[in-house]
């Protein structure tokens, strides 16, 4: 038979649940500190701004070795989007800067909004800012599926969240990506890359501007190297109709990198008879006409954009535009985020 319990028996039981419930809510309230002050602390820390250094997951995801017969544009679709926890609507999270300098991750919950505001915004000069791996950068040739040569520096400041969809000019948001991860191949027009990614989320945005866009962007490294080797993005529209998950690949044709150092050797060389972007005419010799308005609703200034040039021009005659195959009327914002410069001719 059961002996029935003591007072103290009784009263040490109550203090354990109540240590054991304490306990609890002081790792919980503890828990609740730190993640609030994590974002302000890292902004502290690096000279961010709002938002860094928040509740983002920081796993490398997995990622695969770029085909280029596979991936001419520098993507390939991998399935639906991984969904986590989504922020405040019109805001992108951070994380935070690893012991390597290396950005982590963002994810943004995309508003039509913060889109155009994003858009709207200058762009703050980020040429002080080094993405790890930065510091190898040179003018390369890279060679386009076309048959046409993009010549420019091998790497950019990649965003991981656009500008034109709320993202930040910080090293938070920047990573060493080459050309091509950021913009793709401009094969026949197409947006590629990062860019490709970008388009999807703003083109849903324009058709439906009172829904949302879960955009998340993370970069899969090999180790302590601090180039990433592909970027997952996950893209998932408040209807459903967009939900898909992107690898976008930080390669380029014709070029080996050490992603340890950003480092690279260039393996293929490219024949100087080819052409360069935007150097051969039409195919059936039409004119070609920009497409789209030169108007803005928004009053934006818009300006105009090649398949596949460098530049943007804000005069239909300019010379620079003579021998383009296709030309397009977008904001300058956009044209930026394309990776788009100022004509030289014009002025854009």
């Amino acid at each position: 038979m059961r002996r029935p319990k003591t007072f103290w028996q009784v009263a040490r039981s109550l203090v354990l649940v109540l240590l054991t419930l304490a306990l609890g809510f002081g790792v919980g309230m503890l828990a609740t500190r730190l993640y609030a002050s994590w974002g302000s602390d890292q902004a502290a820390e690096t000279g961010e701004g709002e938002g860094a250094g928040s509740d983002v997951p920081v796993a490398t995801p997995a990622y695969s070795a770029w085909d280029q017969d596979e991936s001419p544009n520098y993507y390939r679709v991998l399935g639906k989007a991984h969904v986590g926890t989504r922020p405040p609507e019109g805001t992108v999270v951070y994380g935070r800067l690893d012991a390597l300098g290396r950005a982590t991750g963002a994810v943004a919950l995309v508003t039509y909004d913060s889109m155009e505001a994003g858009r709207a915004r200058s762009r703050e000069d980020v040429s002080e800012l080094y993405p790890s791996g930065w510091g190898h950068n040179q003018e390369v040739d890279i060679a386009l599926p076309d048959g046409t040569v993009y010549h420019g520096f091998l790497y950019n400041r990649s965003h991981l969240v656009a500008k034109s969809l709320g993202g930040d000019d910080a090293l938070h948001n920047l990573i060493c990506g080459t050309r091509t991860q950021n913009v793709g191949a401009n094969i026949e027009g197409y947006d590629g890359g990062m860019a490709y990614c970008e388009s999807l989320a703003r083109q849903w945005l324009v058709r439906h501007k009172e829904g949302t866009v879960y955009y998340a962007a993370m970069p899969a490294y090999e180790g302590d190297e601090l180039v990433a080797r592909s970027v997952i993005v996950d893209i998932r529209s408040s209807d459903g109709a967009v939900d898909v998950r992107i690898e976008v690949y930080n390669a380029a044709k014709g070029f080996e990198i050490d992603y340890a150092t950003g480092a690279f050797e260039v393996t293929e060389a490219i024949a100087p008879t080819r052409q360069v972007q935007d150097a051969s005419k039409p195919a059936d010799g039409a004119e070609v006409v920009p497409s789209g308005s030169p108007e803005s609703s928004e009053g934006e200034r818009k300006v105009i954009v090649t398949g596949s040039g460098k530049a943007y021009h804000h005069d239909e005659t300019c010379s620079g535009l003579a021998n383009a195959r296709s030309m397009e009327w977008v904001t300058v914002g956009e044209a930026e985020d394309m990776g788009r410069h100022p004509c030289s001719i014009c002025g854009g």
